[in-house]
């Protein structure tokens, strides 16, 4: 898997891996899909949470870094430089709309640290036939999004839940990230 693969990974975890259906609110399937797409091509530090089933109580902390052409992971403390490419990434994100079975809803207007955004939720189900549940918080006035929290349930059960914040000023590469 490619690095224009894993990024935006978790935003389009919410849209991926499915076949086409009706869509509760199309405006808003858009919405989200274009503050992805429009995220691809601009510098972002992402902070990562992720609670498995699996490993009850101990939650992972990551990061990640878009710079220009460069894709900085933080994966066990240890930073990782793929390439990056911003087209492909905007592609994955258009096919993944387009094959996906999801429903989309502008649920309301919302504060994130003190930005105006608007709150949309996205339900897909998995290949699994379980059910993926985000909500997605766009910056009303850049359109990109600032906060995504997902769940994802298998038979009933919650298999997996993360949650990514999404920061735009001042991104730099880590230090210590060889290039």
């Amino acid at each position: 898997m490619t690095a224009a693969h894993l990024f935006p990974l978790l935003l389009l975890f919410a849209l991926d891996a499915l076949a086409p259906a009706a869509r509760a609110d199309d405006a808003a399937c858009q919405a989200v899909l274009q503050s992805v797409i429009k995220q691809a091509a601009v510098p972002v530090h992402q902070k990562i949470t992720i609670e498995s089933a699996a490993a009850p109580g101990k939650p992972i902390q990551s990061e990640t870094i878009h710079l220009g052409d460069t894709l900085y992971m933080q994966i066990q403390g240890r930073w990782m430089t793929r390439p990056y490419d911003a087209d492909r990434a905007a592609e994955d994100a258009r096919q993944a709309m387009a094959k996906a079975e999801h429903t989309c809803t502008r649920v309301r207007s919302e504060a994130v640290d003190g930005q105006p955004s608007e709150l949309f939720s996205v339900q897909s189900k998995t290949p699994t036939g379980g059910v993926s549940d985000s909500q997605i918080w766009i910056a009303t006035g850049s359109g990109m999004p600032l906060r995504q929290a997902t769940t994802v349930t298998e038979q009933g059960a919650v298999r997996m839940k993360h949650e990514v914040r999404f920061d735009y000023a001042n991104v730099a590469a880590p230090a210590g990230a060889a290039r």
